[in-house]
Order: structure tokens, then sequence, then C-alpha cells
């Protein structure tokens, strides 16, 4: 890779300053396309420049270690010393601004990590006698990121608004700035004490270029993947750290500007903007109908901490309303993310109905509004999934420890009862509110993992993957009782819409499953949102493009077998009575300590929160081991980088040359020390 980088910095004959100009537009290439909202391609491209100015860059500093050419490090450091001071003023504008200029956050992080990688590379090039120092400069950042760090993570969960955003500012400042720049002057000290011991600088070698690799291949052949990618991405971190590059910088700023990237958004067609229609398709219910785990959304439906709705094109009920199909005209899409039954409920019916932020009304009280005229073809609602607290679950399984356990399993299945009553009542609520003989049909939860010993790509345990097909077995059944009490449709052949496209998780390769197991995605809206760790993860368990194209494989089958369901004359009996507020959970069974159906309990969060964090109290000691394992790669690393000529003894031959001698043919004036500088 050196042949080929050397002669292309031959070819381009860049000088010192050209490499780090270049470098500078291609983050700032980066970050406008970050911000703009492109799509995905157009983003992947972004970052590919980015990487290609970075190459030029990292290439050079690499090949050239400590030795200089003459390049002048004051220029370097007022530069750095610069960038540091506007990212920093940038920062504090956002901040003293209410946070309402929200491009300023991003800028100013850019420009801090910048100048503060560029401060790192100076100080790195110190003389012999500024080594100590670096040692205790090193101690002293390694020490202020790790007591902001915990502080930060302790004090998180409760926090929120303004003080939760601080508090993520404060972590990512520990982790983003401080542990690199401690880091990195530990390296380059460390990197002073082993020069010329080549068996140590070997070892390293053989431990992080033989030992690590076959380490992390053995993690994927035992179904580790995601152990094996964290275990890469430290590595090639490690590396980027103690080379004495700006490889490191890249790779920060090109995760941050991916986090912060703006998702790309698409318009609504005419199929759900335009009125009228004879037959039109409702779909309503939670993120399993909206299109949560696509890649795109409406416009204004994934404004983090506004209409988090997040309903995409992509989404079953939209393809079956859009595409050249004489069954429907129109589509209402009302079906929202996160939405439990007092979302949907008529507000005459419950008291605490309640409409999701930016939704001025709750999901059936937005059919009544249409008017008595409005008869729909067909209403699908996907519902209690949230009620039950599977997004909860899903967190809890992802937790250290195992999700399996009698304590969790008891906090969830009692409160299925509770769901299976909401459900009824929010059925009956919706069939009360449309015309007569409007078919309404209810839409379970496919099955996300097929039954299989092995999962290569999922961090679950057997027993937890097992506990979360019961779990979804159980709440399928609550809904199936509660379609029966209603007396609307149940469409069954959803249950096993994934085993019977081949695309559940545990069954087809990750890439290919029709659901997203932990997929961080950006979100749009202020930056007190999108750097929330908390929104990255709202993809995760959900089903992506595969997966809704096997959803509505799995609906137009169904709707093939019930044609009769959509003549506008069929009418369906409908003698029960609705139950009355008296009648939910009348004394039938006991209140469950985990309730998710009431607007205003949050004990299952507190409780599972709680149970994580003994999960995490009771596996410090793995914790420990894991920063132990670290600790030692990170010295293997620096034994590794030694070896290089640019490194260690050969870059410090250049970098601090020896006092000359004088010989009998030389007189004093003519020996000619080279200044000390840094490239």
């Amino acid at each position: 890779m050196n042949g080929v980088a050397s002669g292309l910095l031959g070819r381009l004959n860049l000088p010192f300053w050209g490499t780090r100009a270049l470098f500078l537009a291609g983050t700032l290439f980066l970050v406008v396309e970050s911000s703009r909202g492109v799509p995905l391609w157009e983003l992947i491209v972004a970052v590919a420049v980015f990487f290609l100015c970075a190459f030029v860059l990292v290439t050079r500093q690499f090949k050239k270690g400590h030795s200089t050419e003459g390049d002048p490090p004051g220029w370097l450091i007022r530069v750095a010393v610069a960038l540091c001071v506007v990212g920093l003023a940038l920062l504090d504008i956002y901040w003293l601004a209410s946070r309402r200029v929200d491009p300023l956050l991003l800028i100013g992080f850019v420009l801090l990590l910048l100048g503060l990688g560029w401060l790192a590379e100076a100080w790195r090039g110190a003389t012999a006698e500024r080594v100590p120092a670096l040692r205790r400069w090193g101690l002293v950042l390694l020490g202020i990121a790790i007591v902001t760090g915990l502080v930060a993570v302790a004090l998180l969960p409760a926090a929120k608004g303004g003080r939760f955003l601080l508090l993520v500012v404060n972590l990512g400042v520990a982790v983003l700035v401080f542990l690199p720049l401690a880091l990195n002057l530990l390296s380059e000290w460390g990197l002073r004490k082993i020069r010329g011991r080549r068996f140590i600088g070997q070892m390293g070698a053989l431990l992080v270029f033989l030992v690590a690799p076959l380490v992390i291949v053995s993690l994927v052949l035992t179904d580790w993947v995601l152990a094996a990618v964290l275990s890469a991405a430290v590595l090639v971190l490690l590396l980027a750290i103690v080379s004495n590059t700006h490889l490191d910088v890249a790779l920060v700023l090109a995760g941050l500007c991916l986090l912060a990237a703006t998702p790309p958004e698409d318009f609504e067609p005419k199929t759900l903007t335009s009125p009228g229609g004879e037959r039109i398709l409702v779909a309503m219910g939670d993120s399993y109908m909206s299109g949560e785990g696509a890649e795109t959304f409406y416009k204004n439906t994934n404004d983090s901490g506004g209409n988090e709705c997040r309903r995409s094109p992509t989404a079953y009920a939209v393809k079956v309303a859009t595409v050249e199909d004489a069954r429907f005209d129109r589509l209402v899409f009302i079906a929202c993310s996160g939405a439990r039954t007092y979302n949907v409920v008529a507000s005459s019916k419950r008291p605490d109905a309640t409409p999701q932020p930016k939704e001025k009304f709750t999901q059936i009280d937005q059919l009544k509004r249409r008017g008595n005229s409005f008869r729909p073809a067909l209403v699908i609602v996907g519902l209690g999934g949230n009620d039950a607290g599977f997004s909860t679950l899903g967190s809890a399984c992802l937790a250290p420890g195992d999700c399996s356990t009698d304590e969790v399993k008891k906090l969830f299945f009692d409160n299925l009862h509770n769901v299976r009553l909401a459900l009824t009542e929010t059925f009956k609520s919706l069939k009360a509110n449309l015309p007569p003989g409007v078919p309404i049909v209810a839409v379970p939860y496919p099955q996300p993992f097929a039954e299989a010993p092995k999962c290569p790509g999922v961090a679950l345990t057997g027993s937890e993957r097992v506990f979360i097909r019961d779990f979804l077995v159980r709440l399928n059944k609550a809904v199936f009782d509660a379609t029966t009490a209603a007396r609307i449709e149940y469409l069954k052949g959803m249950e096993s819409s994934f085993a019977d496209s081949k695309v559940q998780l545990c069954q087809a390769r990750k890439g290919d499953a029709g659901v997203n197991f932990v997929d961080i995605s950006s979100v749009k809206g202020l930056a007190e949102q999108r750097f929330s760790p908390a929104k990255w993860i709202h993809n995760s368990l959900h089903p992506n493009e595969t997966g809704h194209d096997a959803l509505l494989k799995t609906l137009n089958t169904w709707l093939n077998d019930h044609e009769e369901l959509l003549d506008r004359g069929h009418v369906t009996p409908d003698a029960e009575t609705p139950l009355s507020p008296v009648d939910r959970g009348a004394g039938s069974e006991p209140e469950p300590q985990c309730s998710m159906t009431d607007p205003g309990n949050k004990n299952c969060r507190t409780q599972v929160s709680k149970w994580a964090r003994q999960q995490l109290n009771n596996n410090w000691g793995w914790g420990l081991v894991v920063l132990v394992v670290l600790a030692i790669l990170w010295a293997a690393t620096i034994a590794a980088i030694s070896l290089h000529p640019g490194h260690g003894a050969a870059a410090l031959a250049t970098a601090v040359p020896a006092e000359p001698t004088a010989s009998p043919t030389t007189r004093p004036d003519q020996r000619s020390d080279s200044p000390n500088e840094t490239s």
C-alpha cells in the first residue's frame, strides 16, 4: 500500500499544507452532504470522497512518521489553535442561542476535532526533553475522560431536556476528545520508551496482526458477529491512534457526520393526498403498520421531538394501495410509530385518550372527523405491541445479562391480560365509529426469529430468542381474543409471514433478513434529539423493506381469499354491546406489575431499567476483563507501530539530531544543526 500511496503522492506533488487543505475540503463536503438530507447512495459517495482525501494525508503522515522536511510546526499550531477556538465559540453560541441555531453543534464539533487532532500531532513531535510531559498530560487527560464519562453515564437516565443534552455533550467530549487525546500522548510516550527494542515490537506485531485477526475470525465462525465487528473496529481505531496520523480523526468525523446526517424524506403520493376515492383503504395502528424500519419516511413524520409517526413509502399498506390494483384507489394512512390503544381509541370512549405528538386527534377521532359519508372499503389495524411493552422488552434483551429470567417474564406476561382488554375496547370503539358493514381486519405481529440452534449476527442467547418468540405467540393470542370479542377479522397468515418468505432472523443471512436486529439510523429534528443515542436505534427489531414485501405478499394472498369482504354491501352482525369503562379488567385478574396500557404508568420501563442496572452491577467483572484486554491490545499496537521506520529510534534520530563533533578538518562555523520541526 505504501508503494501505491507514494506513487499517488508523487504524481499529485502536494506540499505540506496541500494535503491538509485537501483533508479540510473533504471534511467540508461530508458535513454539507450529511446536513442536506441526501439519498443514501449520495451520502456514501460523500463518505468515499472524504476518506479519499483523508487517505492522501494519512499515507503521507504515516510514511514520514516523525521525520521533517522543513515543515513549520509554528504554522501548524497556530491553525490548530484557531480551529479549536472557532469550534468552541460555535458550541458556545449554540448553547447561548438556546439550541435554536441547530447546525452550529455539528460544525463546532468538527472544527474542534480537527484542531485537537493537529495539536496532538504537533505535541507528539516534541523533543526528547519533553517526553515526560507526554506521559503527565496523557494521564491527566485520561483521568478527566474517565471521570467525565462516569458522571455523565450515571446522571443520564434521570436527565431531561437541556440537562440531558448537556450530559450527552459531556459524554461525547469525554469519549471523542479527551480519551483520544490522552491515548495519543500516552502512545507517543510508549513509542519513545520502547524504541530500538525489536523483540518487543515483533511480539506486539504478532499479537496485533496475527492473534487479534484470528480471534475476530473465530468470533465470526462461532456466530458472535456483532462482537467480531466491534473488535475489528476497536483494533482499527487503536492502530489509527497509535500511528500518529489523522486516521483516528477521520474515523471519528465520519461517524459523527453519519449519525448527524439528516435522513432523506419522500413526498406523499396522490393516493394519500387526493380527496375522494371510491375504494378507500385505511391503515392504522403502530410502527409495524406505519413502516418503521425503512430507510426513507414521508416528509415531516421523522422529526425527533416532533412528529415521530415515521410513515414510510415502503410500508406494505402503502404498496397495496399505490400499485395498479383495482381493489383500492386511495389510502388513508394514519398509523403512527409508538401508538398504544389510548392513542387510537375514540376520546369519547376513554377519558385518558391522548393523540400522539403533533397529531391533533386520536386515530379513531381522525376517522370520525371525515364525516358520516366516509365509508372505507377496508380497515387494517396493527396494534398491541406497544401496550405489551415490546420495545421495552427488546431493550432489556439487548442489555447485559439474560432477559429470559422468570423475573422479566413475569413483568411482561402478566401484562397481556390488560392488553387484551384494552384491544377489545379499542376494536369495539373503531367498529362503532364506522358505517355498518365496513370490514375491519386486525393484523398480528410476524415472528422475527426462526427456531434455530444458531443465529449468526444476532447478539441474543438461544433462551432469549425463545422468550421473544413465546412472548409474541402470547401477544398474538391476546390480539386474536380481542378480535373475537369485538367480532372483527383476524389475519392469521401474518404470524408466519416472515417464515413463509424465508426472511426471518436466524433463517436468512442477516443482510437478507426482513427484520432489522440492531439498526443505527439518524433522525431529523433538533440536535438535542439527533445526538441522543436512544434515538439512533428506532429502526431496530422492525421490518425493513424486505420484510414489508413479505407482509405485502401475505396481505395480497389474504385479500384474494376474502374478496367478499370488499363488497360494499357486506354487513357483519353487531349484536355485542361495547365494554363499559367499569368492565375494563373488572376484578378478573390482579393488576400486573408492569402495565403499558395506562398513559400515566411508567412502572414497566422503571422496573426494566432497574433490572438492566442490576445486570450491569452483576457483570462488572467482565467489564474489567474487557478493559484489561483492550489495554494489552493497545500496548501491543504501540509495540507493533514502533517497528515502522518513521517511528521509534529511526524517527527520533531525525527529530532530535545528535550534537555533531568537530573533526580535525571541520571548523566550528561549518556545523549545520537542523531545527526540530514537526510534520
